[in-house]
C-alpha cells in the first residue's frame, strides 16, 4: 500500500515539479520563497510591515504567532517527520533542482509554518487573508518546484499547521 501511495504521489509531484520552465528567473523567484531552507525570514518580514504600518491596539497577534510557529515547527520537523522518515523527491530526480535537506520530507515544514502563519495572521487581519494564504501557497509550491518535497508533504505539512494554529486560537479564546 504505502509502494502504491508512493508511486502516485510520485505521478502527480513530477508534473507538478516542471509546472514552470526551470529557467533562471523561475529557480530565482521560487528559491526566494524558501529562502534556502528557512521561511520564516518571509513572515518575520510581514509582521515588521504589519507591526509599523497597521495602528493595532492589540498587539497580542504577535505572540499568537510566534507560539503557533514554533510549536508547528518543532511537531513537523522534529516529531514527525522522525516518525514517518520518507525520503526527499530530489533523491528519485536524475538531476538536483536546489539544494535541499538532508533529513527526511514528511510533512513539509515549510507548508506546516506557512498555513500556521496565514492562519494566524488572517485571524487578526481578515482584510488581507487573500495575501497571506498566497504567500503559504508560494512557500509551499517553491518546495515542490525545487525537488525538495513530494505534494503529500505540502498537503500533510498544510493540514499540520492549520490544525496547530486553529488549537492555538482555541486555547487563547478560552483562556481570554
Amino acid at each position: 500500500m504505502v509502494s502504491f501511495i508512493q508511486k502516485v504521489d510520485s505521478g502527480i509531484t513530477q508534473p507538478l515539479c516542471f509546472l514552470f520552465p526551470h529557467t533562471g528567473f523561475f529557480d530565482l523567484f521560487f528559491s526566494f520563497f524558501s529562502l534556502k531552507g528557512d521561511s520564516f525570514l518571509i513572515w518575520v518580514l510581514i509582521l515588521f510591515f504589519l507591526v509599523l504600518f497597521e495602528k493595532r491596539r492589540d498587539k497580542r497577534f504577535i505572540l499568537y504567532f510566534f507560539a503557533s510557529f514554533a510549536i508547528t515547527a518543532l511537531v513537523s520537523n522534529f516529531f514527525l517527520k522522525n516518525i514517518f522518515q520518507r525520503v526527499r523527491p530530489y533523491t528519485l530526480l536524475e538531476k538536483s533542482i536546489a539544494v535541499c535537506p538532508t533529513d527526511f520530507s514528511f510533512p513539509s515544514g515549510h507548508a506546516a509554518t506557512a498555513v500556521a502563519a496565514a492562519t494566524i495572521l488572517s485571524a487578526f487581519d481578515k482584510k488581507r487573508k487573500w495575501f497571506y494564504y498566497t504567500v503559504a501557497l508560494l512557500i509551499s509550491f517553491s518546495r515542490i518546484y525545487l525537488g525538495c518535497h513530494y505534494v503529500v508533504d505540502i498537503v500533510g505539512g498544510a493540514l499540520v499547521g492549520w490544525l496547530i494554529s486553529k488549537g492555538v486560537l482555541f486555547l487563547v479564546k478560552r483562556i481570554t
